[in-house]
């Protein structure tokens, strides 16, 4: 009665294909115009789970100091301890103050005796403060501190800020515009561009893969209908739920594309071989839809499982685009279910399909390789167990990669811009150390506490042994520094009276307002007033450098401040590729079961199970292997791939087993029916596999580097399953089913 019912269904598909068809196109419309609302995600919170303990400093410090952000101006100048350089400076900082956004600005104009470079003491004081932002000790090079208004309703977008404070320094030499912001802005910028010109190119490439596959570009109908419809109905949903893109997302559209051309290559390729045996369209495309339904089902399926596995992931980015893309991958099954009929019949208007003559020659080509393997098993077998060991080793040698920069190709303008200012300025990354202040009585205020000069000298000392001890750390500023210059240095600040200082915070807030609030504010939630201590170090580090750095200031900090916190971006973004690392064997092992499960309830054979996902579990374990013998880093984009090429690759292993299993229950022998999978199964696994890598293969021009990595590795991942799937997969089914079937008579 199933049988009789899933039948009678695909007949009622292809009687009333024209009425899905239009259904499809009313469809399409909305879902295009509902998915315009979809939107990028910029905020850094989003890239962690919402209770992630990193985020509890980073809140406070937003709630506390975030009116402001800090963005650095900075460019060349070899005269500028010259009036000429000096006016310069002036004239650079007056355009800046008139950029939308920018509420105020601190250069060498600024600080007491900044301008003054003969026998000034004070000046001498004030600029060793100052260093590292307002010039370098050099002084060949000159800065411009600019606090930024955080986005907010009334106020500049921050794109249109960052965009007038750019065609200010694009004027300078050298120069160059750094700062959390700039980075996280420009990154974003970077991705929305990336994924429109993604979308394009892989949609067009894949189809001249196709036209060229098959020789006609009447069958480009369908892939191209099912892409487009996919992805319309991908941005309605994401937006009907609530969704954004985030920083990994801007490859949503590549993917979906190489996801719905791999599934109806399939059918394409089926179809034609019915055609080739003699059945009309009616028929050849009842019997196409009747013995790809299933296979076709699952290896979506196992598609949206690979990436709804990178859900396990705490890491935002990773989180969302997993759930994204398995949204997506779904939904490619609608999509042919509603324009397969319709478009098939279409593209088959002339009732006589000519197959190209290379396309039997390649399935006789891939019968030789069958031939090959199976009079070669040994040395398959040893080659494997070679090729493993060698992987395994290499993968314990994997590092990975915490310079934000480095998701940058390296001839860009955010690399060229953060090469300059770690070159001249000592270190481009900027973090920041919260110190509470010590309350009166434990009573809240909203007045600024009296701050003892022994705190002040406390925070002095402290910069100076973190610095001392963390040889990494190049630069720290705070309130302390600026009162400690103008009178004298530590020693006068330990012996200055209440009243003295109190005078001098006030002239530093009258000369720079905005900086001073910067450095000594409170937290708005609890009432807790705080002293804030700007860091500078290295973008530029390694991982555990990085990480080793943050950990002793931390440790330094809190045996003097106990509740003290340390944070920003820079730890944010340290932390962040550190969590991906964590959780991609988590992600891995979580959809090679759930992709095993689908297999077991598909194929309803453990052993012919097995042995299909067997050639699938290596090529991932294979490319980290070299990828740590080469020395080559993980980021993002190369962490997510183990789970994803699971899902993807296992799609043409379920069609061969499938296939193959429908061969032998119509009485072919184990050999006879491997010959006919290898041949026609062989072909449209060749034919989507390199549509998936050539679509795969745009993402390496990308401008974000954690696509490109993911785009190349995910195509040689591809092209190990399919090595694995027409080498290893016939060897391995006939180990399993070859002798059952001599034993049950059926012929081997």
């Amino acid at each position: 009665m199933t049988g009789f019912s899933h039948r009678r269904w695909i007949k009622r598909m292809i009687r009333h294909r024209y009425w899905l068809l239009g259904f499809a196109a009313v469809l399409g419309i909305a879902a295009a115009i509902t998915g315009r609302g979809l939107r990028l995600d910029r905020s850094i919170e989003s890239m962690f789970a919402p209770d992630d303990p990193l985020l509890v400093p980073y809140h406070r410090l937003q709630r506390t100091f975030g009116e402001y952000e800090v963005v650095l101006a900075m460019y060349a100048d070899e005269k500028l301890a010259t009036p000429e350089g000096i006016e310069r400076v002036k004239n650079v900082q007056e355009q800046l103050n008139k950029v939308p956004g920018v509420a105020a600005t601190v250069s060498l104009h600024d600080v007491p005796g900044g301008t003054t470079f003969e026998a000034s003491e004070l000046g001498d004081r004030y600029r060793e403060v100052f260093s590292g932002y307002t010039h370098n000790e050099e002084l060949t090079a000159a800065g411009v501190i600019c606090l930024v208004e955080r986005p907010g309703p009334e106020k500049p977008s921050r794109r249109v800020t960052l965009r007038g404070m750019r065609d200010v320094v694009a004027e300078l030499p050298r120069g160059a515009l750094v700062g959390e912001p700039v980075l996280i802005e420009e990154a974003f910028d970077l991705l929305e561009q990336d994924g429109r010109r993604l979308n394009t190119w892989c949609t067009l490439l894949v189809m001249l893969t196709i036209l060229a596959c098959f020789r006609s570009p009447i069958w480009l109908l369908l892939p191209l209908g099912v892409v487009q419809l996919t992805l319309a109905l991908t941005d309605a949903v994401l937006v009907l739920s609530g969704l954004e893109l985030s920083m990994v997302s801007s490859m949503l559209g590549a993917i979906v594309t190489v996801v719905g051309v791999a599934s109806v290559v399939h059918v394409l390729v089926h179809y034609l071989d019915e055609r080739r045996d003699g059945h009309g369209r009616r028929r050849a495309l009842f019997n196409t839809i009747d013995q790809l339904a299933a296979p076709v089902s699952i290896a979506i399926f196992t598609d949206a499982a690979g990436f709804a596995a990178l859900m396990v992931s705490k890491v935002g980015p990773v989180h969302d685009f997993g759930l994204m893309m398995a949204i997506g991958s779904l939904l490619v099954l609608p999509s042919c279910i509603l324009l397969t009929p319709g478009l098939v019949w279409l593209s088959d208007y002339q009732q006589k399909p000519q197959t190209p003559s290379d396309e039997l020659a390649l399935g006789r080509w891939l019968n030789v390789l069958l031939n090959w393997s199976s009079t070669h098993i040994r040395w398959l077998a040893a080659g494997a167990v070679v090729l493993v060991a060698v992987s395994m080793w290499g993968s314990n040698r994997l590092v990975h990669e915490t310079d934000f920069t480095k998701n940058f190709r390296a001839d860009s303008e955010i690399n060229r811009a953060y090469g300059f200012v770690e070159s001249e300025f000592g270190g481009a990354g900027v973090w920041d150390l919260m110190i509470p202040v010590p309350q009166e009585n434990g009573a809240r205020t909203t007045k600024p506490p009296r701050i003892d000069a022994n705190l002040y000298v406390q925070v002095l000392n402290l910069e100076g042994e973190l610095q001392s001890q963390t040889p990494e750390l190049s630069k720290a500023i705070s309130l302390s520094d600026t009162l400690a210059a103008g009178v004298g240095g530590a020693s006068g600040l330990a012996s200055t009276g209440d009243f003295a200082l109190r005078m001098g915070l006030g002239a530093a807030r009258a000369r720079m307002p905005q900086f001073v609030d910067a450095l000594f504010q409170d937290d708005p939630q609890d009432g807790r007033w705080w002293l804030h201590v700007l860091l500078r170090a290295p973008e530029q580090l390694s991982a555990d450098e990085k990480a080793s750095m943050i950990e002793q200031v931390r440790t330094i900090t809190q045996d003097e401040f106990p509740d003290a916190e340390v944070t920003g971006y820079y730890v944010l973004m340290t932390r962040l590729i550190e969590s991906v690392l964590a959780d991609q064997w988590k992600a891995f092992i979580v959809a090679t079961i759930v992709v095993l499960a689908m297999m077991i309830v598909a194929i309803r054979d453990i052993r012919l199970t097995a042995v299909t996902m067997f050639p699938n579990i290596f090529p991932s374990l294979i490319l980290f292997g070299v990828m740590g013998i080469l020395g080559l880093k993980v980021n993002m984009g190369a962490a997510m791939i183990a789970a994803v090429s699971i899902g993807m690759s296992v799609d043409s292993s379920i069609h061969y087993t499938m296939f193959y299993q429908r061969l032998r229950r119509e009485g072919l022998s184990c050999n006879a029916a491997l010959a006919k999978s290898q041949s026609s199964v062989g072909r449209a696994a060749v034919y989507s596999t390199l549509a998936l890598t050539v679509g795969f293969a745009t993402l390496g021009v990308s401008d974000f580097v954690p696509t490109i990595y993911f785009g190349v590795l995910v195509s040689l991942s591809m092209i190990g399953g399919l090595i694995g799937n027409l080498l290893i997969l016939p060897v391995l089914i006939r180990l399993v089913d070859g002798d059952q079937a001599a034993a049950e008579g059926v012929g081997a």
